[in-house]
């Protein structure tokens, strides 16, 4: 998975309540440090209850999307 698949954080709003950690169903966040991280980021299904769960907005999930090209779409 590439940074551009993974949440957000802006560090500057999150005042490390650890909403966001709790609420993770695959344990991709973390508090190390005094600072959140990346715990799993290969675990990431982009979900996106760490940006719901945020009280500081500051998580937010950017998706990507892709379009299938026409032969796949007549398979």
């Amino acid at each position: 998975m590439t940074d551009l698949n993974l949440p957000v954080i802006d560090k500057e709003k999150c005042t490390l309540c650890g909403t966001c950690v709790e609420v993770c169903p695959e344990d991709v966040l973390a508090i190390t440090e005094e600072t959140l991280t990346y715990a799993n980021p290969d675990q990431c299904t982009m979900c996106t209850e760490c940006e719901a769960a945020c009280p500081e907005n500051a998580v937010a999930c950017y998706f990507q999307i892709g379009w299938a090209d026409d032969e796949v779409k007549n398979e």
